[in-house]
């Protein structure tokens, strides 16, 4: 919980300028850890005194932050969105966490390309930015070297968090994806599956808090 707690440090209160409110966690490929960082990072974020996070689950081919937070399969969600224009105030999914909430994925839909690089999702991610000064918005995405819709919603968001796991992920599947995205959005890699940092925190103490989700989880 201590190292995501330093991520949100970092995302909350970085070194130059304003905190990027919409952020995308991906990855080159599945497998790597994406849906655990931005699901935890979520919850890291929703802990601090002023802010508030909505978790869009962006990966319609294979919707799983609603699993993560024990929540029932929903028909309703992003897809629903997208493709039948429900109102965002009739699928959003309150959790345990007063400050979290969740846009699950929805019923798997068989165009997901075509409803994530649609206009309705510009304006989606332009309305959830806008619509509220404190709230952060974190969209868990397909892999980049897998999925094409990854990159449009790259081009949309402020801001991209890009998931390396040790010792899984080959090093030229990172560098094919990084070409894809701008770097001036890059804000960061996260080196999941390495317990260098967890070491260093055990020498000086225990430490407790909220980590959803486990390290053996694929996506």
């Amino acid at each position: 919980s201590e190292t995501f707690r330093y991520l949100r440090s970092l995302v909350v209160h970085p070194a130059e300028g304003d905190p990027p409110r919409t952020i995308l966690v991906t990855s080159a490929l599945s497998g790597e850890g994406k849906t655990y960082v931005a699901s935890n990072l979520a919850v890291a974020i929703s802990q601090g005194l002023d802010e508030y996070v909505l978790l869009v689950d962006a990966d319609l081919r294979a919707p799983r932050v609603h699993r993560v937070f024990g929540i029932n399969q929903v028909a309703k969600g992003l897809s629903t969105h997208l493709d039948r224009q429900i109102p965002l105030e009739e699928i959003l999914v309150k959790t345990s966490l007063p400050k979290l909430t969740i846009l699950p994925g929805g019923n798997s839909t068989y165009r997901p390309a075509e409803l994530l690089t649609s206009d309705r999702m510009r304006r989606l991610i332009q309305e959830v930015r806008d619509r509220y000064a404190d709230r952060f918005v974190i969209f868990d995405s397909t892999p980049l070297e897998l999925t094409p819709e990854t990159y449009v919603l790259a081009n949309e968001v402020d801001a991209i968090l890009f998931v390396v796991r040790r010792g899984v992920t080959p090093r030229r599947s990172v560098h094919a994806a990084l070409e894809k995205i701008r770097r001036e959005k890059l804000l960061g890699i996260v080196f999941n599956g390495d317990d260098t940092v967890m070491k260093r925190y055990r020498k000086y103490g225990n430490y407790k808090g909220y980590v959803y989700g486990s390290k053996k989880q694929k996506d």
